[in-house]
């Protein structure tokens, strides 16, 4: 199977440019210096249904900056975690509703799943506001693998991110992580060898407390022996240019609008 993943966002919880910094990348001219925050959208190449990989706060930007048609529709969002920059764009998913006049699917962590009801309340409370609220089917995501489609099963990776869990999902022979300090070797051993390309965050060159760093991200592809791996999540100290022209053979930095089309493979059973 074929799937199409764009990059929506690949900027940290700021956005590049940041507001008020006078750095050589915020100042940049260059297209690939621009950063929204992070987020993807995986499209099925058979039938063109679509999923949203984190609702960023620049939800409706993206979405329009992609040429967001008329008869597109949204059907399901997977969370990595609820973090302001990863959840804040939710209340867009409810453009989706007034059209197609049905639940969006949400899948997410139990955790997550108290935390957005949390931020957003007014959608999932009884109260005064009267306006239209998303509506949201939620499904949780435990530690087993689970059908985004009858045919397609994703296998999530929790991993440690601060004080909360990040979750990494894999559809194949595809691989998305953001927001991680580090996987655990389980996990490498259970992913290793099983992905051809992975999109997976390194903030900047500098070593993180609870983000993964570009050359512990360059680390890590190699332990999981990616194919072609992808940087994102990628903050004002990193210079598309200059990191690139630093990077090994098969490895990349995300950008906005970056579009890949991946086969994953067989991926109808978990």
């Amino acid at each position: 199977m074929h799937i199409e993943v764009k990059v929506l966002g690949s900027g940290t919880s700021t956005g590049v440019p940041v507001v008020g910094c006078d750095c050589q990348v915020c100042l940049s001219d260059s297209s690939y210096n621009k950063r929204l925050r992070s987020s993807i959208l995986i499209s099925r190449q058979d039938n063109q249904e679509h999923v949203i990989v984190d609702t960023s706060p620049d939800l409706r930007a993206q979405l329009l900056s992609q040429g967001w048609g008329s008869g597109e529709t949204l059907k399901k969002v997977l969370y990595t975690h609820t973090h302001a920059d990863h959840s804040h764009g939710f209340d867009d998913l409810r453009v989706f509703c007034f059209r197609d006049k049905k639940p969006i699917d949400v899948f997410l962590k139990q955790a997550d799943k108290e935390d957005l009801m949390k931020r957003f309340s007014y959608a999932f409370e009884a109260s005064l506001y009267s306006g239209v609220v998303p509506q949201i089917q939620f499904h949780h995501i435990q530690e087993n693998a689970f059908a985004l489609w009858p045919d397609v099963w994703v296998e999530p990776y929790f991993l440690p991110h601060g004080t909360v869990q990040s979750t990494a999902f894999r559809l194949g022979r595809f691989a998305y992580a953001t927001d991680f300090q580090n996987f655990s070797e389980k996990q490498i051993r259970g992913w290793q060898g099983k992905i051809d390309t992975m999109i997976a965050s390194g903030v900047h060159m500098r070593s993180h407390p609870t983000h993964s760093s570009i050359p512990e991200t360059l680390a890590l592809f190699d332990r999981l022996e990616v194919r072609r791996g992808i940087l994102t999540h990628l903050s004002h100290e990193v210079d598309y240019v200059t990191i690139s022209s630093q990077l090994p053979p098969g490895r990349e930095l995300a950008f906005d609008g970056m579009c890949l089309s991946v086969d994953i493979g067989d991926v109808s059973l978990p």
